[in-house]
């Protein structure tokens, strides 16, 4: 097998030149050519193509896009092969190339050929593109990043470059034609043709995108406000964007675009700007050299939160920065799509029924300190649950409440319920801050009883365990109930988590802690806080299901 190598000693770092040509020097059968400023290295991939069965160019994206436009215009049927060198190399990503050239070197004995489709451009770029046009605010970005930022910044380049864009975003009137169909148009900030599944960098913005299924992905995010525009940026990192409200995508063998004003394109990392844009699938044009990873159409996911069916196939996100991006979303589409008036009704509700009691108390003290001796007498009568109900206390304790909020979240998490995680902290982050507020403000001492079975410290109004085990239990339960996870044992686990409330609510008084009037306090304006984050997720889950049923 005869291999040319168009190596550009201009891309990557001076290490990774330096290793990546001994690698290719010592493969035997490997001609290497090293370009020159002023060469051709579309024609030089033309002519390689006549006398040789793999052509490999050795740079970023737009080395990758320039040789496999030399390839299909020659019309051979040599095999394209990529050693990275770029920035973002990302269509490597999609063909599963090794992002280390020394080791994408191998793929020129053991890759495997596979027939990618080509993208013929036309109207403001002419040639072929194999990966991406991303335009509008990326298109921008892509302008603004310059070869110093690249050079200082490497792969968070691109990331650097939307900081400086997004304070004053551009938007676009964008007319589209799909498949030769009616126009439609769409303010839009960001526009995306893809033939592969990545751009700028690593970010999957067409997740669903299959490089031989003869279809362009075209994803269009429609403008918004700036809220809007950070549900979709974390959505974006996640992977998932294309569920969101503000995301229109669809499937395409022929695309035309026109654009008011015209618009800045990058197509394959080449940067250009027009009014007019024309995109046309050429099935199977390129055959490329894959690596042992590589997967045509991505592996499918599991339903999206929401969402009756399963989600279109994407990759699954890997690592935790994916789902921390994914619990951002979560916690920008409550912030998004809750009623703020009812939240806002019932967080003072919570407040209320506080300052409701300890004003009563303050009035009617001797009625209220009667009830509290006589209920408190009642609970306390005997002591053989005092182990028990030692037990029990724990799971309110402030450091067991850390691990199972946080435990829970991580749960969460981990099965993308994205929006249940971010509710659950606002409900943690919300009796939290409730203990820290209202006890030092009311100032109400613990009980003083002859035979004490517990040692507490603090302010003992309101119940900071009530607070907690009713917040935390409670939130956890309504959601059950409210069918989020999917299973017989729904009604089994709210319960579970009722029960445990509860213990733990009547271990406060059992063992002295706490008034009975300092635990329904707090158990009360828990309540009230969970509704109001309940109903939160509530709307925003209602919201997903609508967009996706669009």
């Amino acid at each position: 097998m005869k291999v040319c190598v168009l190596f550009n000693p201009r891309a990557g770092s001076a290490e990774q030149i330096t290793a990546l040509r001994a690698a290719l020097e010592a493969e035997p059968g490997v001609t290497l050519r090293e370009l020159g400023p002023d060469d051709d290295l579309a024609g030089l991939a033309g002519a390689a193509a006549g006398d040789h069965d793999v052509v490999a160019v050795a740079g970023g994206d737009g080395t990758v896009h320039a040789g496999a436009n030399g390839l299909l215009a020659a019309n051979g049927r040599a095999v394209l092969a990529v050693l990275p060198l770029g920035t973002g190399n990302d269509f490597c990503r999609t063909m599963a190339v090794p992002l280390d050239p020394v080791e994408a070197v191998a793929l020129l004995r053991t890759g495997a050929p596979r027939a990618v489709d080509a993208v013929r451009v036309g109207g403001g770029r002419t040639g072929f593109m194999v990966n991406a046009a991303t335009g509008g605010f990326s298109g921008k970005v892509a302008a603004d990043v310059t070869p110093e930022l690249k050079a200082f910044w490497g792969p968070l380049a691109y990331l650097r470059g939307a900081a400086g864009t997004i304070a004053a975003p551009p938007q676009f009137r964008l007319t589209i034609r799909f498949d030769g169909g009616p126009p439609e148009t769409f303010d839009a900030l960001n526009l995306v043709v893809a033939n592969a599944r990545t751009a700028a960098g690593g970010i999957t913005v067409a997740p669903t995108a299959n490089p031989e299924d003869g279809l362009l992905d075209v994803i269009v995010v429609r403008s918004g406000d700036a809220l809007d525009l950070s549900v979709v940026a974390a959505r974006l990192m996640h992977g998932d964007y294309l569920g969101d409200e503000n995301v229109v995508h669809r499937l395409a063998r022929a695309v035309e675009v026109e654009s008011d004003p015209p618009l800045p394109l990058s197509v394959d990392g080449e940067r250009c700007e027009g009014a007019r844009f024309t995109f046309e699938v050429a099935p199977g044009a390129l055959r490329v050299l894959t690596g042992p990873g590589y997967h045509a159409s991505p592996d499918a996911e599991p339903p999206l939160e929401g969402h009756d069916e399963p989600a279109p196939a994407a990759p699954r996100p890997k690592g935790i920065g994916p789902r921390l991006f994914g619990l951002l979303g979560g916690a920008l589409l409550l912030a998004k799509r809750a009623p703020r008036a009812d939240l806002f009704g019932l967080g003072a509700a919570a407040v209320a029924v506080l300052l409701f009691v300890w004003l009563a108390r303050g009035v009617t003290g001797a009625e209220w300190r009667a009830w509290d001796e006589r209920t408190s007498a009642a609970v306390r009568v005997g002591g053989e649950l005092t182990g028990a109900a030692r037990a029990v206390t724990t799971f309110g304790d402030p450091g067991a409440f850390a691990v199972l909020a946080a435990a829970a979240t991580a749960l969460l998490l981990t099965v993308r319920r994205y929006v249940d995680a971010a509710a659950l902290l606002a409900v943690v982050a919300g009796v939290v801050v409730l203990e820290l507020v209202m006890k030092p403000l009311f100032a109400v001492a613990r009980p003083e009883l002859p035979d004490p079975r517990y040692t507490a410290h603090g302010f003992s109004f309101p119940s900071g365990h009530a607070l907690r085990t009713v917040g935390f239990f409670g939130y956890l339960g309504c959601v059950a109930v409210a069918g989020a996870w999917r299973t017989g044992w729904r009604w089994a686990a709210a319960g579970a988590c009722g029960v445990l409330a509860v213990c733990v609510c009547w271990s406060r008084v059992y063992l002295g802690a706490h008034h009975p009037t300092d635990v329904i306090a707090g158990a009360l304006a828990a309540g009230a806080w969970v509704a109001a984050c309940v109903i939160a997720r509530q709307h925003a889950v209602a919201r997903t299901r609508r967009a996706a049923g669009a």
